[in-house]
């Protein structure tokens, strides 16, 4: 498995951590393989129950901005372009994985950061946690299944807000917005994250997945239309990485002054 992710599986309950804790687990092409074969061997027979994690103070930054700079400024489309793939594969691979996903988040969940929290199906978060659909200021859309999910979760007008804003939001204002299921001391949340977990390990698995079925289904989407709200979700920031301000923004970001988009 890549080593920017860990997977183990103990007693039924599998858990993904991102591991690039010194980059805040931000997101590289380097992660494909990992989270392929995690969301596969969640998938088996011996799971019932699969945690999302990040490794160190944060869950996850997003996409990492220094890379995708790089990757930008070369002209390394495709590989910027498998990166998103990638995203939209994991969104959807979250949403029908038939075995329910709890993201446990700690600091930040940012960007496509914040979108990989929204894919779980329940969410933990302390205190101190922080989100932010932060991709509008670098002048790029939301990836990652970023605005499918708020769309699921939130309504029209303050999916918008938060997408077009990228304001950051606590972890209380989170709670009552109702993207967050529960808050817990920094110093509880393992300790929760595997009380939780070890309930829905004894849980009935074919209920699970026919209720996950039946929470899409109530809103209006199935396995292949969501598919489709994704890939249409990826073109669309496919198209915003082509165009000027995407590299206005990402460079604005590494010289931490304000962009100057067109």
């Amino acid at each position: 498995m890549s080593a920017p992710i860990r997977f183990e599986i103990s007693d039924r309950v599998a858990t993904l951590t991102l591991d690039r804790p010194d980059r805040l687990n931000a997101l590289v092409p380097e992660m494909k393989e990992g989270f392929e074969e995690a969301l596969a061997k969640a998938a088996e027979p011996g799971v019932k129950v699969l945690l999302l994690r990040g490794a160190g103070r944060a869950f996850c930054a997003g996409g990492d901005i220094g890379w995708m700079a790089k990757a930008l400024a070369e002209g390394r489309w495709p590989e910027m372009e498998a990166l998103l793939d990638l995203g939209a594969f994991v969104a959807w691979g979250l949403a029908t994985l038939p075995r329910p996903v709890v993201a446990v988040v700690q600091g930040p969940a940012a960007g496509a950061g914040m979108s990989l929290a929204l894919g779980a199906d329940l969410r933990l978060a302390t205190p101190e946690a922080a989100f932010s659909m932060a991709f509008v200021k670098i002048g790029l859309h939301p990836d990652w299944g970023g605005s499918v999910m708020l769309g699921r979760l939130l309504n029209a007008s303050v999916a918008a807000e938060l997408m077009l804003t990228g304001d950051t939001l606590g972890a209380s204002r989170a709670l009552e917005l109702g993207l967050v299921n529960r808050i817990v001391p920094a110093d509880q949340l393992d300790a929760e994250a595997e009380s939780l977990a070890r309930r829905l390990a004894a849980g009935p698995a074919v209920t699970f997945a026919r209720i996950k079925a039946s929470v899409l289904r109530n809103q209006g989407l199935d396995a292949d239309s969501l598919r489709s709200r994704l890939e249409a979700e990826g073109a669309q920031m496919k198209a915003a990485m082509r165009h000027p301000d995407a590299r206005e923004g990402l460079a604005a970001f590494l010289e931490k002054r304000a962009p100057r988009f067109t």
